[in-house]
């Protein structure tokens, strides 16, 4: 218990001390300092985690801390720009959420280690699931700002946040990016992963594809159609739903309620 507490509390640090250094430069020390103690911090547990009874197939708290660790590392990433830094808050402090399970779920015992093939097939999934996330965040902050300016209630508007054609911007490419990645992970899947029948993983595989073709039609929307604003927005929240379903939907209902499990 010790230990997702202190997580979640670092994460939380980090995640405030970086949303005070987008204007106060002194709080910058603090915010990368804390972040990368989280991002460290995570890291050792994970690995003990992950290697204190023999090779595992990952579960699902197992998955979520995972995902909660990337959104941690890429959140230092968009931190570099200070225009970035309230989503790179928000999903510090999303991580230490995610970091909070860290410990508290069941691995499934496997006869071997995973190999490289299905490791760089996970971590694929999950930087793609981490950058279509923070795409998912940023799309919330544009409704928030959408609302404020339709009310005009512009003054009131957090200093921190940046306007709305720059987080669109930021938005589009977190799902080109995103993209890229998640048709990769579908490749590998696609190559590597044998017996998708009998490892349970045709829904997962389905809803992984029709994600993919959420996101691939909005890219094009986007490039074609100069979609943006609230059709973006949609689209945006449609597949990352999607996405969601497609690995965490799925490993729920195969763990808790059918008993099974895949890596």
């Amino acid at each position: 218990m010790i230990l997702p507490l202190t997580l979640l509390l670092l994460y939380a640090a980090g995640a405030w001390a970086m949303l005070r250094s987008v204007s106060r430069t002194r709080f910058e020390p603090a915010a990368w300092g804390l972040s990368l103690a989280a991002i460290f911090a995570h890291s050792d547990a994970m690995v003990r985690v992950m290697h204190s009874g023999g090779p595992v197939s990952i579960g699902l708290f197992e998955a979520i801390s995972l995902l909660a660790w990337t959104l941690g590392v890429l959140a230092c990433f968009l931190g570099i720009e200070r225009q970035n830094r309230v989503i790179a808050a928000i999903l510090l402090l999303c991580s230490g959420v995610g970091a909070a399970f860290t410990g508290h779920g069941h691995g499934f015992a496997e006869d071997a280690s995973p190999g490289w093939e299905l490791t760089a097939h996970i971590l694929l999934s999950m930087a793609a699931a981490a950058l279509l996330f923070a795409a998912a965040v940023t799309a919330l902050l544009l409704v928030f700002l959408d609302r404020r300016l339709r009310s005009r209630r512009i003054v009131s508007l957090p200093a921190a946040l940046p306007p709305v054609d720059a987080l669109e911007r930021v938005m589009f490419r977190l799902i080109g990016a995103g993209f890229a990645l998640l048709t990769l992970a579908l490749l590998t899947g696609f190559v590597f992963v044998t017996n998708l029948f009998a490892q349970h993983l045709i829904h997962k595989t389905v809803l992984s594809i029709a994600a993919w073709v959420v996101f691939g039609i909005l890219l094009v929307g986007r490039i074609r159609y100069g979609w943006r604003g609230r059709q973006a927005v949609r689209w945006t929240l449609a597949g990352f739903g999607v996405l969601i379903l497609a690995y965490f939907g799925s490993k729920f209902v195969l763990e808790s309620v059918l008993g099974r499990h895949w890596g």
